[in-house]
């Protein structure tokens, strides 16, 4: 069936009487009832080159395009080789700039929509135009901001913009916005890392090109973010004296210049400490005004780390599943000693860890069992229990009607389920079984359901209901997941706020194997180009581009005796694109299945690879001296690369 105002063009375009003024006349009528649309849905229906920063950036747009779509990531490095192509392309041309992390040269600027040299520092801009020859219309659209946060609000900007056909794709909008100064000797990571934590828009210099943002340094807030050395010209601009620090300490501060505008310093002893602040104070008004100083344990090479088998609550095991093991593996992997090991029986008299596990045990028995297995370090814990909560809350939406004076209104009831686990933690010095370090580390997981969907057509939108909150959680899985963060979240705690001096051929920050071989499929996305689960397990979690996962769902059987659950396979998908949290995959057999399933409960379970070797395949015939060597210890480190 044809729109209403397709139907009413044909009708009055038929009409041979009209003239052309009279007909541009009904044109525009009519295209006063198309319904107006987002501009990102007029833009996916081309195929498109995203010319930006980095690929972060890039999967953040596309999460504002429609699930089909056909866009090609260009990283901005390579514009400069492939400027030709892009002029010429039959593509629409999409480029985005976060100018903390990079900008445009003005020999590219015959590219974009909107000229260079007109912007400001504190400048958000959007800007597009509409490309009509031979080959077909096409767009060239031109987002830029000082930071990472302006960014996000042109591509919300451009999504929310409505229009009705391609002319309408001709626009400039300059939005100035108020930013800050960031000064840091950390580099581009720390400040990609900065950008997507703040809510600031900020321009950043080194202390070496200080001088560019001198003016704005007299007027705007000031952020340094530092590592030690810092350069004695920079330190008297700072409002805290490092030289009162110790090696191994850092401090966050925060200073008035007046009104809304403040000198804040966060300092880390390491490059780990301070990415540890970042996490902490990603809003800088919550950086305290009186110096808080942190004090890191410092630890040289270890040669061997112990880790006690970690407690777990016997009421979740069979959801959690052999949660010591998991611990194990996490630590073993992140290599913060030569080699990590973990006991197999508690010494006598105990019958069991949770001495260990609970921070009871006396100094004389972590020394026993220090020297007993040759161990620098002891790490031992408990996961201390879980907490649950069920909000439901409504969300209001709507659409035109066909009543003029009405709409048709849409409340939906979404139901958010999350469980967070609570983790406690001892890492103690095996020589004297003191505590070097302790915490109590928590971390979530959860997830969003629509249960109900309620449309009404009226003139005003229906009340809706306040947000009711329970204890339950239906989906079981969420507790796994959520022993599973807490996981990731101590390697990443232990990194920030201990200072490693060594780690044996391993770089401060390190990739950790798998430390879940299942995941949770977020959402199904259906293109021209194949089926691609979005799972939230990721580079935290271990997770590498080329894994493998087998897509599953959960079919239960209800009987009048019993019920029974049982695993369905719908297909295996490849790992694309891994993000901290999660990763994308491509399925490569079983699509149709996947999407036919969409809407299920689906999960991704890690295939197992081979670990390669280099010992021949044929076995090694022993000798007298392999059958003198001593039985290895149990739960060896893994063979170092």
């Amino acid at each position: 069936m044809r729109p209403l105002w397709q139907v009413v063009l044909m009708a009055l375009l038929g009409l041979t009487n009209f003239g052309s003024a009279q007909r541009d006349i009904l044109r525009d009528i009519v295209r006063a009832l198309k319904e107006p649309r987002p501009a990102t849905e007029l833009l996916a229906r081309t195929p498109m080159f995203v010319i930006t920063n980095d690929e972060s950036l890039f999967n953040f747009f596309r999460s504002h395009l429609p699930p089909v779509h056909n866009a090609e990531f260009v990283p901005l490095k390579d514009l400069a080789t492939r400027l030709d192509e892009m002029l010429t392309t039959e593509r629409s041309v999409v480029v985005l700039i976060d100018r903390s992390r990079g900008d445009l040269t003005i020999e590219q600027r015959s590219l974009l929509p909107y000229d260079l040299t007109l912007i400001r520092r504190q400048d958000v801009i959007v800007a597009s135009e509409v490309v009509r020859d031979a080959k077909g219309v096409r767009y060239r659209v031109f987002l830029s901001a000082p930071s990472f946060l302006g960014l996000k609000q042109a591509i919300e900007r451009l999504q929310q913009r409505k229009v009705r056909e391609p002319r309408e794709m001709r626009f400039q909008e300059v939005m100035p916005v108020k930013i800050a100064v960031v000064i840091t000797n950390a580099g581009q990571e720390m400040v990609n890392a900065f950008a997507e934590r703040t809510n600031l828009n900020f321009v950043w210099a080194t202390p070496e090109t200080i001088s560019r943002v001198q003016d704005l340094l007299v007027t705007e807030t000031e952020i340094y973010l530092l590592v030690s050395p810092v350069s004695p010209s920079l330190r008297e601009r700072l409002p805290f004296n490092l030289k009162l620090l110790s090696p191994n300490q850092s401090v966050a501060v925060r200073k008035s210049k007046g009104g809304d505008y403040w000198q804040v310093l966060l300092y880390g002893a390491f490059p780990e400490a301070l990415r540890g602040l970042l996490r902490r104070y990603a809003d800088i008004t919550t950086v305290p005004l009186e110096p808080m100083v942190l004090t890191h344990p410092v630890i040289g090479a270890v040669k061997r780390l112990l880790v006690v088998p970690f407690g777990d609550v016997v009421y979740y095991r069979d959801r959690v599943g052999d949660f010591a093991t998991q611990v194990f593996r996490a630590v073993q992997n992140a290599r913060f000693a030569d080699e990590t090991v973990m006991p197999e029986k508690p010494p006598e008299p105990l019958y069991d860890w949770a001495p260990f596990q609970d921070g009871t045990i006396e100094r004389s028995r972590l020394v026993e069992v220090a020297k007993m297995h040759k161990a620098d370090l002891l790490l031992a814990g408990r996961l201390a229990g879980f907490e649950t909560q069920t909000v439901r809350r409504q969300e209001l939406s709507s659409r035109p009607s066909p009543a003029a004076d009405k709409r048709i209104w849409e409340v939906a009831t979404i139901r958010t389920e999350t469980v967070t686990a609570r983790l406690q933690v001892w890492l103690y010095e095996g020589q004297t079984g003191e505590v070097i370090w302790q915490r109590t580390i928590t971390a979530s997981a959860s997830k969003q359901t629509t249960e109900s969907v309620r449309r009404t057509e009226a003139t005003e939108p229906p009340p809706l209901q306040p947000d009711r909150a329970s204890f339950f959680v239906s989906d079981d899985r969420l507790y796994a997941s959520a022993a599973t963060a807490v996981v990731s979240e101590l390697l990443t705690v232990m990194r920030e706020e201990i200072h490693w001096l060594a780690q044996p051929k391993a770089p401060v920050v390190v990739a950790v194997a798998p430390t879940v071989v299942e995941g949770l499929v977020g959402g199904v996305d259906i293109g021209d180009d194949g089926v691609f689960v979005y799972v939230d397990i990721g580079q935290n979690q271990g997770i590498k581009v080329g894994d493998a996962f087998r897509i599953v769902r959960e079919v239960v059987l209800k009987t009048e005796r019993k019920t029974v659950r049982v695993e369905e396979e719908l297909g295996e998908a490849i790992v694309v694109a891994v993000y901290p949290e999660a990763c994308k995959a491509r399925v490569i057999y079983g699509a149709e299945a996947v999407a036919r399933w969409k809407e299920a409960a689906l999960r991704a379970r890690l295939i197992p690879t081979p670990r390669p070797t280099e010992k021949s395949a044929e076995p090694e015939k022993p000798t007298e001296a392999t059958k003198q060597t001593p039985a290895p210890p149990p739960l060896p480190a893994p063979a170092k690369p």
